[in-house]
């Protein structure tokens, strides 16, 4: 699948607000995306978060360590946005890494904002020491394209 330029600046948007930790600035960076956009969007920031989890967990996904990582998500982004209960956290955390995203819970909200919020505290947290999260967002993205 080939990146869509215009919906990988709001992706990159988004993670930069989170980074910011700016809940305005996070719905400002998507709300100028249509309908199609916006799932592909979604779609972006489910496949960072999905990478991340099995490139961090990379002998298999136990749920006491999506727990544990759902725990130190919430404990950095608490001060700024209610990621609810770790159970549900975990859950997400889960269905990205096996990409059944819908699986993970009804609330589409919760969803999108927890995804990107998500793919932002692992994308900072589990770069290289070296390297800036943009740079890692650049070779997620060519593992995606390459995926087709």
């Amino acid at each position: 699948m080939r990146v869509d330029e215009r919906v990988e600046e709001a992706v990159r948007e988004a993670y930069r607000a989170v980074i910011a930790k700016d809940g305005d600035r996070l719905a400002a960076a998507l709300a100028g995306l249509d309908e199609r956009e916006a799932e592909t969007a979604i779609r972006y920031a489910v496949f960072v978060v999905g990478f991340i989890v099995k490139d961090v967990f990379r002998n298999g996904v136990a749920e006491a360590e999506l727990l544990g990582l759902a725990d130190k998500v919430i404990a950095s982004e608490s001060s700024w946005v209610n990621l609810g209960p770790r159970e549900d956290l975990g859950r997400l955390l889960a269905a990205a890494a096996s990409g059944d995203i819908a699986s993970s819970t009804t609330d589409r909200a919760d969803v999108v904002g927890n995804t990107f919020v998500v793919g932002g505290f692992l994308l900072t947290s589990f770069r290289l020491n070296d390297q800036r999260w943009w740079n890692y967002l650049d070779e997620i993205w060519t593992a995606m394209e390459a995926a087709g």
